[in-house]
C-alpha cells in the first residue's frame, strides 16, 4: 500500500522523548525538488521509530518556490536540521550531511522518494540482527510515471556487477561509510551510490535486504525533472564506460566475485545460536493513558478460519480506537498479509528482517517500544515457548491466548495443551467455545482463568444481497431447481475434503439434482482433481481453488447448503458465515459446533460408524424440502443476530483483555528470572530452528504428506509417493535437456 495513501491506516506514531539521542541519522540532498518534497517529508514523519534525526542539505536551490517548500522544516522539529551549502552535487550533499550526523546508522533519502511506515525500524533492526552486514536495504516499489516492483537488492550477487540492483535509498552503518570513504564527490553525472557499494565491496564490506517493500521510489517523465539530472539518462554509453572503469578499478571483484556477509553458521542441524538480550535501540513511543494496545503473535497471516478472525478482530478493535501490532512468527507465505496492512500499519514478519536469535528481544523491544497494555498469543507454538522471557522481562504485562480448538493427534491436545502447560506465565485464557473451556479444565486449566468468547461475525457485511445469488448462479450456469452446495475449507486432512467428495458421489448415484463447489486449496487438491475423473463427477463437484473473502460471500449467497464434515473443529468459521448468508449448515458434530448449529438451523452428524450415509441422507431430505430449507436459513440468521453478532464479540473481547489487566496487576503470575527466561528462549529458537529446517527435508516433507493420508488409505498414499516420483523424474529430465544444450554449443563452439 502506497505510504500516503489515505487508506492507509495511521498508528500515530510519535516519540515519547523528542530529545532522545537519535538511533538513525536520515540524511536527504535537497536542490530544487519543490513541493513534492512535503510527501517525502509526511512519509518520513510518519515512521514507527521516531528516533531519527534528519539532516536537509540543501545542495544551492536556485528555484524560489523549492526554496519556499523547504522554510517549514528550518524550525518545525528540534530533530530537522537544515544545512546550505553551495551546489557541489549529489554525492557531496551526502557526504556533508553523513559529516553532521550523530547516529551510528546513517539512511539516504532522496527528496522526492518515501518510505513504508516501519521502514527505518526494520533495516536498523535488521542490520542489528545481521552484525557482519555493512548495509541493508528493502524492496522497491516504483511509482508515478512507471509502476513497477523490484524485489531485488544486495542479494542479487549474480547480476550486482554488471547493473545496480538497488536504489539510494539504504541503511548504512558509520564506520561501513567512513572506511569506504563515503560517496565520490567527483562524480556528480549518477552512478555514484554503484560506484560506493563496489568500493564497499573492494574493502570486504556488503550488505543484505529486508524481503518487504519498504522503499517508494518515485518515477517521473524526463521533461518534469527538476533536480539532479544524469547523464546516464541521456547518453547509453556512458553507462558502457563506467562499466568499463569499474572493471579497471576493481578486477578482483570481477576475478572473484562479491564478498558474502557473513552470519550464524552451523550447517543445516547445528543451529544453536547465542541469544542476545542486550536492545539496539529503545525507540520509546507516547501512548494516549487509558488506551488498549495490544500485541497479536500470530505465526503466520494466510488463509484459514483462525487467521481470518484474527484478522476480523484486529479491525473491530481498532476501529473502537485501540491500537493493534502484529508479530508473524513463522518463515511462511503470508497469503494475507497486504488485507493485514489495511487494518494496522505496525506488522512485523521477523523472519523477513531478523535471524531467530533475535525474536525474543525483538518482542520486548516491540512491547516496551509501544508500551503494549494486553499480548495476545493466537495458534502460536513458539509464542508460547518465548512467554517466560517475556515474562522476565515485561512482567507487569497481560498476557493471554486464544484458543480455537483441541487437537487430540497432535502434542497431546495440540495449542490447548501448550496453553495449559504454560499456564504459570498466562493471565487468562480466552476459549471460542464452552466445551474447549470444559476440555480444558479437564486437564488441569484452572477455570477462573479461563472465558469463553465466540467469534462470531459480522453480521453487517455478511448477509445476502439483493439479485447476487441468482447472478452467482447464472455466472456458473445453474438453474434455479439445482441444489448448489458449497465445500468452504482448505482441501487438507482436518477438513476431510475426501469424505464430501464420497458423498457427492453417494447423492449423485441416488439422483440428487445438485453441484458442489469446493472453495480452496491445499495438498489434497491433485487427489480430488484424479476422483472427480475417475468417477466422472466433472459436472457435480467443481473445485474452484482459493477464493477471496468476497467471493466466498457471494458463493455463500448463492448456496443452499454449506457442507463441512470436519475432523474437528472449535467452531469453524464458515458455520458462523453460513448462518448469516442464509445457507443451512450440515457439519460435523465436533468440539463447540452445537452450541452454535441447532437443530432448527442446521444439521450435526456424529463422527463414526454410519456418518457417510447420515450424511447423504441429511442432504437428500434438505434438497427435497425447499419449505424447510428456507425455515431453517431464516432460523440461522436469527441465530447470529441474537447471539453471535462481531459487535458482540468486540465488547466480549475488550472485557476479558481489562479483566487480564486487572489480573495481571492484583494477582499476578509467579515471576521468572532473567536467567530462566534467556534459558527458555534458547531452547525456543533452537527448537523453532530444528523444526523449521527439518520440514524442509524431501524425505519429511514426503512422511509429512503420508501421515496426513486416512488410516488405510494405501491409495492415497500411494499416489503421493507417484506425485514425488513424478517430481524427481521431470526434474531429472530438464537437467538433462539443459546439458544436453550446453554439449551441443560446446561442441559448434568446438567445430
Amino acid at each position: 500500500m502506497h505510504p500516503l495513501d489515505p487508506a492507509q491506516p495511521s498508528y500515530g506514531y510519535a516519540a515519547a522523548d523528542p530529545s532522545a539521542p537519535p538511533a538513525v541519522s536520515v540524511i536527504t540532498p535537497y536542490y530544487n525538488t519543490g513541493p513534492i518534497f512535503l510527501e517525502t517529508a509526511r512519509s518520513l514523519l510518519r515512521q514507527s521509530l521516531q528516533q531519527w534525526e534528519w539532516i536537509i542539505v540543501n545542495d544551492g536551490t536556485s528555484d524560489p518556490a523549492a526554496l519556499r517548500a523547504l522554510l517549514p522544516f528550518r524550525s518545525a522539529d528540534a530533530r530537522i536540521r537544515v544545512v546550505d551549502q553551495p551546489n557541489g552535487g549529489l554525492p557531496a550533499a551526502r557526504n556533508a550531511g553523513a559529516a553532521l550526523a550523530r547516529a551510528d546508522l546513517l539512511f539516504f533519502l532522496d527528496s522526492d522518494d518515501l518510505l513504508a511506515p516501519t521502514a527505518l525500524e526494520k533495516l536498523a533492526w535488521s542490520l542489528a540482527s545481521h552484525p557482519g552486514s555493512a548495509f541493508a536495504t528493502g524492496w522497491s516499489a516504483t511509482f508515478g510515471h512507471k509502476n513497477f516492483l523490484w524485489p531485488r537488492g544486495f542479494e542479487t550477487r549474480y547480476a550486482f556487477l554488471h547493473e545496480n540492483m538497488t536504489s539510494p535509498q539504504v541503511m548504512v552503518r558509520r564506520s561501513s561509510f567512513d572506511t569506504a570513504g563515503g560517496f565520490d564527490a567527483a562524480r556528480r553525472k549518477g552512478m555514484e551510490d554503484y560506484e560506493f557499494w563496489l568500493r564497499c565491496a573492494s574493502k570486504g564490506m556488503w550488505g543484505h535486504d529486508v524481503h518487504e517493500y519498504l522503499i517508494w521510489v518515485r518515477s517521473k517523465a524526463p521533461e518534469t525533472y527538476t533536480s539532479y539530472r544524469w547523464s546516464f539518462q541521456d547518453d547509453p554509453g556512458a553507462l558502457a564506460a563506467f562499466n568499463r572503469e569499474m572493471r579497471a578499478r576493481y578486477p578482483q571483484l570481477y576475478r572473484h566475485g562479491l564478498p558474502r556477509v557473513g552470519g550464524a553458521g552451523g550447517g543445516l542441524l547445528g543451529t544453536y545460536a547465542p541469544i542476545d538480550d542486550t536492545l539496539p535501540l529503545r525507540n520509546p513511543l507516547a501512548a494516549r493513558p487509558g488506551q488498549r494496545r495490544i500485541l497479536l503473535l500470530m505465526p503466520w497471516a494466510r488463509i484459514g478460519g483462525a487467521d481470518r478472525f484474527a484478522l476480523d478482530m484486529a479491525a473491530g478493535l481498532v476501529a473502537r480506537g485501540d491500537l493493534v501490532s502484529v508479530a508473524l512468527l513463522r518463515d511462511e507465505p503470508h497469503t494475507l498479509m497486504d488485507e493485514l496492512l489495511q487494518i494496522t500499519p505496525d506488522v512485523f514478519n521477523l523472519a523477513a528482517f531478523l535471524t531467530p536469535a533475535d525474536f525474543p528481544r525483538f518482542l520486548r523491544y516491540l512491547i516496551e517500544s509501544r508500551q503494549i497494555t494486553t499480548v495476545v498469543l493466537a495458534n502460536s507454538l513458539l509464542a508460547y515457548q518465548l512467554l517466560p522471557y517475556l515474562r522476565a522481562h515485561c512482567p507487569g504485562v497481560a498476557m493471554v491466548d486464544y484458543l480455537h480448538m483441541e487437537e487430540e493427534g497432535w502434542r497431546d491436545g495440540g495449542l490447548p495443551r501448550a496453553g495449559i502447560d504454560h499456564e504459570d506465565y498466562l493471565d487468562l485464557h480466552i476459549v471460542a467455545s464452552q466445551h474447549l473451556g470444559r476440555w480444558m479444565a479437564a486437564r488441569g486449566a484452572r477455570p477462573e482463568r479461563t472465558e469463553v468468547c465466540t467469534i462470531n461475525i459480522d453480521e453487517q457485511l455478511w448477509q445476502q444481497q439483493p439479485g447476487q445469488a441468482q447472478a452467482v448462479r447464472a455466472e456458473l450456469g445453474l438453474p434455479s431447481e439445482t441444489a448448489l452446495l458449497l465445500f468452504p475449507a482448505r482441501l487438507v486432512a482436518q477438513k476431510r475434503p475426501r469424505l464430501m467428495a464420497e458423498i457427492v458421489r453417494r447423492l449423485r448415484e441416488r439422483g440428487a439434482n445438485l453441484v458442489c463447489l469446493a472453495a480452496g486449496g491445499g495438498e489434497d487438491s491433485g487427489w480430488l482433481r484424479r476422483y472427480v475423473r475417475t468417477h466422472r463427477l466433472q459436472q457435480h463437484l467443481r473445485l474452484l481453488g482459493p477464493q477471496p473473502s468476497a467471493r466466498v460471500r457471494a458463493l455463500m449467497d448463492a448456496a443452499d447448503i454449506v457442507l463441512l464434515p470436519s475432523e474437528q473443529e472449535g467452531i469453524a468459521l464458515a458455520l458462523y458465515e453460513a448462518m448469516a448468508m442464509g445457507a443451512v449448515p450440515v457439519a460435523a458434530q465436533v468440539g463447540g459446533q452445537a452450541e452454535l448449529v441447532t437443530p432448527e438451523c442446521g444439521v450435526l452428524i456424529a463422527q463414526g460408524e454410519g456418518e457417510l450415509a447420515a450424511y447423504v441422507e441429511a442432504i437428500e431430505q434438505l434438497i427435497a424440502s425447499p419449505q424447510r430449507r428456507a425455515a431453517m436459513a431464516q432460523a440461522g440468521r436469527a441465530r447470529i443476530e441474537a447471539h453471535f453478532s462481531h459487535q458482540a464479540m468486540l465488547s466480549r473481547m475488550q472485557a476479558l483483555f481489562d479483566q487480564a489487566a486487572a489480573l495481571a496487576q492484583a494477582d499476578p503470575r509467579p515471576p521468572v528470572s532473567a536467567g530462566q527466561g534467556h534459558a527458555a528462549a534458547a531452547l525456543a529458537i533452537e527448537h523453532h530452528q530444528l523444526e523449521s529446517r527439518l520440514r524442509g527435508l524431501p524425505p519429511v516433507r514426503l512422511a509429512l504428506r503420508l501421515r496426513q493420508s486416512p488410516i488405510g488409505g494405501l491409495a492415497g498414499a500411494a499416489a503421493h509417493i507417484r506425485s514425488g516420483i513424478e517430481q524427481i523424474d521431470r526434474t531429472s529430465y530438464m537437467l538433462r535437456r539443459a546439458a544436453a544444450a550446453r554439449l551441443r554449443r560446446l561442441r559448434g563452439a568446438v567445430r
